[in-house]
């Protein structure tokens, strides 16, 4: 775990727990020290993981906790029964989500567990936003990566935690593209926003850099704004591009829209046989998933 102070009052707490070879995925957490509450955004994958965040905590004892909960992925989340006296707020749509999917999460990803886990649902629920108007801190729904998708915006040290929403390089596009155009609403929302730092659920430390070339390639999606750029662009962006068309070709087939899905698919077989994005096993896959769709059709 690396331990980074920023701005007036925050800690940022970095995890690699879910790096792996392949692809690095550092996760943060982010804490604000208030005046008479401390703030938790997200809770990570237990109590293990939360021990040196309350170890760092203990000085501030006099203070009450608040955890956040950005969205329902069990990665956010599952942290939460280390503080079983905490205010857990989150988005109406976070709390029904963890109830549904949360305990499903835990046997799928138990690799992942870091200490004995209880599900702890949200116990606090907003609509639209809600504002701690003495500690300068603003919690709002930011639908994105997910629907349920919420933000934390530290006023007072500038700084905008934003879960999933804005990632390095791109985002991981999880809907069709209606809510992709609702991510995009959300992203220049983001934009308006009088903040210096921008914290995304994992990736570095960034700021409106980062915003700004996820929403420009959302602009774009499911194109991409220029020709493949491998010396421009990394490797990751491109891959993440893939997965994106995998997942809206996911979306064209539920809708039975066979053809949009065809469309897809083969976009992920192109780009990753011209460029080697992706492994032949792989590309061999989704060629399978064109000929079951056509066999569907015809």
């Amino acid at each position: 775990m690396k331990i980074t102070e920023i701005g007036k009052r925050g800690v940022v707490f970095t995890f690699d727990d879910l790096s792996n070879e392949d692809y690095e995925s550092p996760t943060n957490i982010y804490v604000i020290i208030g005046e008479k509450h401390i703030f938790i955004c997200d809770t990570f994958l237990g109590p293990e993981s939360m021990k040196g965040v309350k170890e760092h905590l203990k000085k501030y004892s006099d203070k009450t906790i608040i955890i956040f909960n950005s969205h329902y992925d069990w990665d956010h989340h599952w942290g939460n029964c280390a503080f079983p006296n905490a205010r857990i707020y989150a988005h109406h749509l976070t709390r029904e989500k963890i109830i549904e999917e949360g305990e499903k999460g835990l046997e799928t990803y138990k690799k992942f567990q870091r200490g004995k886990i209880t599900i702890t649902p949200p116990n606090t629920v907003f609509f639209n936003a809600m504002s701690f108007v003495d500690e300068q801190v603003d919690i709002f729904h930011s639908p994105g990566h997910t629907a349920d998708s919420s933000s934390c915006f530290d006023l007072e040290s500038k700084i905008l935690f934003v879960g999933d929403n804005v990632e390095d390089p791109i985002p991981y596009i999880r809907s069709d593209l209606d809510g992709v155009a609702e991510y995009i609403e959300t992203l220049e929302l983001y934009t308006i926003l009088d903040f210096d730092k921008l914290i995304p659920g994992h990736g570095p430390i960034a700021d409106k850099t980062l915003l700004e070339q996820n929403l420009e390639y959302l602009k774009h999606f499911p194109e991409l704004g220029e020709p493949v750029n491998l010396e421009k662009y990394s490797f990751a962006y491109y891959h993440i591009h893939l997965h994106n068309l995998s997942t809206l070709a996911n979306e064209r087939l539920k809708k039975e829209d066979y053809k949009g899905a065809i469309k897809y698919y083969q976009q992920v077989v192109d780009l990753g046989m011209k460029y080697e994005l992706i492994k032949p096993e792989n590309i061999e896959r989704v060629k399978g998933k064109i000929k079951e769709i056509k066999k569907e059709i015809t």
